[in-house]
């Protein structure tokens, strides 16, 4: 749920605490775990260690492919 929501918001960065709002009230702490988990997977990047700050990695931002002409 925390990857998916960083999918949808490829270009914001969050809290903890914003993520578990959005996500109907989920735990904080879970979602903090989950975060570090996905930086470790070097899904997601932390941008601010205070307060902490999580966003989509680059790597794993879908790019948008180019037309065919």
């Amino acid at each position: 749920m925390v990857e998916d929501y960083l999918r949808d918001h490829p270009d914001d960065e969050f809290g903890p605490t914003a993520i578990a709002k959005a996500l109907g009230g989920k735990s904080s702490g879970a979602v903090s775990n989950a975060l570090d988990k996905l930086v470790l997977d070097g899904t997601a990047m932390r941008t601010k260690d205070k307060p902490r700050r999580f966003r989509l990695a680059p790597s794993e931002q879908e790019t948008t492919p180019a037309t065919a002409n």
